[in-house]
């Protein structure tokens, strides 16, 4: 019971907590890709995104992942998915906000 409570808790927490948490998952997910455990890294990006979908670091490296491992269709999703959430259509993206992204820093390995 306790654990279904916790989940609740989060379901319902900020969403800027979700972003940090997604956030830590995806550098967890770079370390291991560093050291070369590809599966490994796969899981914590699925688990960063898992957190925040529209996390597009984790989804990056999650696609570069994917293809790494010869999971190209996969992989396609993924890239579509950054493509989609970086369009201005998706609400997601402004003209200034366009900027700021192709200046950001995208962790890969």
């Amino acid at each position: 019971m306790k654990r279904t409570f916790e989940y609740r808790e989060f379901i319902n927490s900020s969403p800027e907590l979700k972003k940090r948490i997604a956030e830590f998952y995806n550098c967890m997910g770079v370390e291991k890709a560093d050291e070369g455990n590809l599966i490994e890294a796969l899981k914590y990006f699925n688990k960063a995104l898992l957190v925040d979908p529209s996390c597009i670091e984790a989804l990056f490296n999650r696609a570069t992942i994917k293809a790494d491992l010869g999971e190209f269709a996969e992989a396609r999703k993924d890239f579509s998915k950054i493509i989609i959430l970086n369009s201005p259509i998706s609400g997601n993206n402004s003209e200034k906000s366009s900027d700021e992204n192709y200046n950001k820093k995208i962790n890969f390995f």
